[in-house]
């Protein structure tokens, strides 16, 4: 195996992107029953990363080995809301690396790549979303020196469309 290259996503870029997005959404709909993407989520999302490999405000990288993508990051900058005062940050949208080539470092790789270009943009830190019932993604996270920030909690409610709590 050619030890991965991390670079700047492209265009051309896009279904192995998407690939490696559809990946991430099944393994956090495996993990939390509560975690359900729409029907047309991937074609937003392909829109989005045609976006997102053009735009100052947001940044694509890829692993990439074997002629094939090994891992993605998508980044955005952002700015708090107008009644917090604080820095501007990057939010990292999605972090996923293929199975074949999880424990190689990529994941550390590509969020350095978004950490040098957070600096380059003035952000004064990165922010992510973990599922709670991702405990791989949670370490990850801890390892790189991430605290939690906010946590979200959720109450499901019986006939709003979502599924009964069934852990009372």
């Amino acid at each position: 195996m050619t030890p991965p290259v991390i670079r700047k996503a492209t265009r051309a870029d896009r279904d192995g992107a998407l690939a490696l997005w559809r990946l991430l959404q099944q393994e956090h709909e495996a993990q939390d029953d509560r975690y359900r993407i729409s029907e047309d989520a991937e074609a937003r999302w392909a829109t989005d990363f045609r976006t997102w490999t053009r735009a100052h405000t947001s940044a694509v990288w890829v692993a990439e080995a074997d002629d094939q993508l090994a891992g993605l990051l998508t980044a955005h900058l952002a700015e708090p809301a107008p009644m917090y005062s604080g820095p501007s940050f990057v939010f990292v949208g999605d972090i996923v690396v293929a199975p074949a080539w999880r424990g190689a470092g990529l994941g550390r790789r590509l969020l350095e790549a978004a950490r040098e270009w957070a600096r380059q943009v003035g952000a004064g830190e990165i922010r992510a979303g973990v599922l709670a019932t991702n405990p791989a993604g949670r370490a990850f996270w801890e390892r790189q020196g991430a605290t939690d920030f906010s946590v979200t909690v959720a109450i499901p409610l019986e006939g709003a469309g979502g599924p009964a709590d069934t852990r009372r």
